[in-house]
């Protein structure tokens, strides 16, 4: 066989999603209705089979080829993505995912008092974006390469973070998501697809207030990460039949403020706090840009980060006091 006179840059592979309205985990269901995201990179899958490789029997010190096994069923196979936030539907649903709403609307997604995502199982009917989504990773020319379809995904970390001295502080995002369905490693999937736009994107000079720790703060950059693990379980002759989730669904801020005299006080409080703060922990206000707010946290970590002005390193984790939302983000432009 000749070679191929094809060669592809990574920047020709566009990634898209749509979430399993029906028959969660199932591939090739999803003909058109994606949605593109705004991937700066997209890391190999991770495919995790599982393989026998040990030398078991005959003669020799070698492996036999009657000691070699694989399978790739029972595994969970792991993406992540990062890129450029934006207000669209795309974008929406991998935080309403992890999130649990029922649609990645502009309203906002909310990680609610007592928040825990009701397990789902694959192959069934999904009442909410936080069952499962399909990732579908394509090439440009679908002639000479194929496609990868990931579907039963769930979202088990995301990330909001912005820096003023990145791309003007505009809002970028990163996402791990997990599936325990095989993947179609030679999907055409995606052919009706919705493209983001350049418009639907907000800079941290956008917002119109900034509190951490209850205190006025000027924000260099600033990092707010959902942190929910998959558990799955059951078996299928498609992969697990259950994605359920872990004990616990955390929320933590890392910024970096300026110290001055607003901010001065923070180590003395980080040294000496003894309960949860309950008003005004960490909020980035919505001024036509996106909007976070976490009323109720500890600090975990306060300290001096030095360059051509002192600034303090300011890592929260929120808390649940039984009333407030660990975390609202308000999308919304």
């Amino acid at each position: 066989m000749a070679t191929v006179a094809h060669a592809f840059s990574p920047k020709e592979f566009k990634c898209f999603v749509i979430s399993d309205a029906t028959n969660a985990g199932t591939s090739g269901i999803h003909s058109s209705n994606m949605q593109q995201l705004d991937v700066d990179s997209v890391s190999y899958p991770s495919l995790n089979v599982t393989q026998a490789l040990d030398v078991r029997s005959g003669v020799g010190a070698t492996l036999k080829d009657e000691d070699f096994f694989q399978d790739n069923k029972m595994r969970v196979v792991e993406l992540s993505l990062s890129g450029t936030l934006h207000d669209d539907v795309g974008h929406r649903l991998l935080l309403a995912n992890i999130c649990g709403a029922a649609q990645a609307d502009d309203t906002n997604q909310t990680i609610a008092s007592g928040h825990k995502i009701i397990a789902q199982k694959y192959g069934a009917a999904v009442t909410n974006n936080a069952s499962s989504l399909t990732i579908v990773i394509q090439p440009s020319d679908v002639s000479n390469q194929t496609g990868l379809e990931f579907p039963g995904m769930v979202v088990t970390n995301f990330s909001i973070t912005a820096d003023a001295g990145t791309e003007g502080g505009r809002y970028k995002f990163s996402a791990t998501l997990q599936s325990g369905k095989v993947p179609d490693l030679a999907s055409t999937a995606a052919a009706g697809s919705t493209a983001y736009a350049n418009t639907t994107t907000s800079f941290l000079s956008d917002a119109s207030g900034i509190k951490v720790f209850a205190l006025d703060a000027m924000l260099n950059s600033f990092t707010t990460t959902i942190d929910y693990p998959a558990v799955f379980s059951g078996v299928s002759s498609t992969g697990y039949e259950l994605v359920g989730r872990s004990a616990e669904c955390s929320v933590t801020h890392d910024c970096q403020i300026k110290y001055d005299g607003n901010t001065k006080g923070l180590v003395n409080s980080f040294d000496g706090q003894t309960a949860a703060l309950a008003e005004n922990m960490f909020i980035i206000v919505n001024n036509g840009a996106y909007g976070i707010d976490t009323a109720n946290g500890v600090l975990t970590n306060v300290a001096y980060s030095e360059g051509d002005i002192m600034m303090l390193d300011v890592s929260i984790k929120a808390v649940d006091d039984g009333t407030d939302a660990l975390l609202e983000v308000d999308l919304s432009d």
